[in-house]
């Protein structure tokens, strides 16, 4: 850092705990099933000093597949330390797998970014961008895939003088039992 506008960056959360596998599954699932909730505190986005408060996530994992299935990967701000499919949430488009993949690295990584107060209340608006990448995992060349998926609202409005916390989930299109995904590594970083 250069420590010319005075900021830093701090890890909010770290865990090289593998999380529970999903396989044969059709329906929106949590990649941190086994692991401790990411907690975002209330009134961390909003500083007086800079509305640019950001959360930096990058999670990695292994997928595998037979034939050639999708993927979606969703990525969550709750109210509750328990997932659920609520909140305010990204997703990626449906991404194709590679065929017959063994335990391939992926990884997903999403900046969170305050916008704005909204007029009148403790609510704040904030962007959601990010990327999905993932070598021979997703699709045979590999590639990169954005979250939210193209032409799809990035700016999401969250309380905050409410706990958030932050998730990571994944959607397969086949179910099967060789269709897997799960988490083995998440970094958190909070900057200004």
């Amino acid at each position: 850092m250069s420590f010319l506008t005075g900021t830093g960056v701090e890890l909010l959360y770290g865990s090289h705990t593998v999380g529970t596998q999903l396989a044969t599954f059709t329906t929106e699932d949590s990649l941190q099933k086994t692991l401790p909730p990411i907690i975002i505190p209330a009134g961390f986005f909003y500083n007086l000093s800079s509305l640019s408060k950001n959360i930096h996530a990058k999670w990695t994992g292994r997928l595998g597949t037979t034939g050639t299935p999708t993927f979606t990967f969703t990525v969550r701000l709750l109210t509750a330390a328990t997932w659920s499919a609520a909140g305010v949430a990204v997703a990626s488009a449906a991404i194709t797998a590679g065929s017959g993949v063994t335990l391939a690295p992926f990884e997903v990584e999403m900046d969170i970014m305050c916008k704005g107060l909204v007029a009148g209340a403790t609510g704040l608006t904030l962007d959601m961008m990010g990327f999905v990448r993932g070598g021979t995992a997703l699709a045979a060349t590999g590639g990169v895939y954005s979250i939210p998926a193209a032409n799809t609202a990035f700016t999401v409005t969250v309380d905050n003088s409410v706990t958030q916390y932050l998730f990571l989930s994944a959607t397969c299109g086949t179910s099967n039992a060789s269709n897997l995904v799960q988490c083995e590594m998440i970094r958190v970083y909070g900057d200004n």
